[in-house]
């Protein structure tokens, strides 16, 4: 297993299932990032986007999903082996600003000394729109390391990159960490038809990625915590996926409110990755779906 096997499960978790995808060129209405422009450095790959699809309304809107002090805890498996841990951490930054959103995604045991992982990534987004403020992304992957800085300007289709300089982007778009919460926030709590779709503009290693997400269905499925109906959410197949059908990556949100990842599996060409939810401390929502575990 190497370091992209975990960089999928990261970004899984934080609902960047796609960052795998080449970005998706929409020609209607669009504009094209690589357009000169001053002081502007162009995404790696031509980029266009429209301001009329595939973005998020901005919404100001009560926060029902998530509290302050949550944190998150996951096993990772490859196969039938653990492999890992990911931990998800959420504080706020003064009494009613900003929120600081820590994932931290390590290697454990046996798996820890063929590949060490330990990747953390940051990201200060307003507590009232759920849009991302400053994300960093400090990564340790065997001999790899990265390190680097994004802020993102309010109200604005400019980000600056520590590592890169300016770029020109869609309206709405999020660093990994932040589009986790604001999906739980503003995109999952309504009703879904079947087969529906939602897209996210994501910016992770100096590149724009789309997120394509459908919900399938909702079911209640075996966790370490009982039965739990959740909301199924596969990735939208086309030229652009990463995954050859739906059954590549499948993901279960809890229905109650919280929207919790409680499982994940990603298919590999020899075996699978498994997200399981491990422990979970300061809820939302006191009466959802997660109880204490059951031994």
């Amino acid at each position: 297993m190497n370091r992209i096997v975990f960089l999928l499960i990261a970004v899984n978790i934080t609902l960047a299932a796609a960052m795998a995808q080449e970005p998706d060129a929409i020609t209607t209405d669009t504009i094209d990032t690589t357009a000169a422009q001053p002081d502007t450095i162009a995404p790696k790959k031509p980029v266009k986007y429209t301001n009329k699809k595939d973005i998020v309304e901005k919404r100001y809107k009560v926060n029902t999903a998530f509290a302050p002090g949550e944190r998150l805890v996951y096993n990772l498996k490859y196969g039938f082996a653990k492999g890992g841990e990911l931990d998800v951490r959420l504080d706020p930054v003064g009494y009613d600003y900003l929120f600081h959103a820590v994932a931290h995604c390590y290697t454990t045991g046996v798996i820890k000394k063929a590949v060490y992982v330990d990747d953390i990534y940051e990201s200060l987004f307003d507590i009232s729109t759920g849009e991302p403020m400053k994300s960093i992304r400090n990564v340790t992957e065997n001999n790899y390391r990265r390190y680097n800085e994004v802020l993102f300007c309010k109200d604005s289709t400019v980000i600056y990159s520590l590592k890169s300089g300016r770029h020109i982007v869609p309206p709405q778009v999020f660093d990994i960490v932040s589009a986790f919460y604001y999906a739980r926030r503003f995109v999952f709590d309504r009703k879904f038809e079947k087969n529906e779709s939602m897209n996210l503009y994501t910016w992770f290693n100096e590149d724009l990625y789309l997120i394509k997400l459908r919900y399938k269905k909702t079911e209640r499925i075996r966790t370490k915590f009982g039965k739990i109906e959740c909301l199924k959410f596969v990735p939208v197949i086309d030229n652009d996926s990463p995954f050859k059908d739906e059954e590549g990556m499948e993901a279960w949100f809890t229905n109650d409110g919280n929207f919790v990842p409680v499982k994940i599996v990603i298919d590999l060409p020899i075996s699978h990755v498994k997200v399981e939810l491990k422990s979970y401390e300061n809820l939302k929502n006191k009466d959802g779906f997660l109880k204490e575990p059951i031994e």
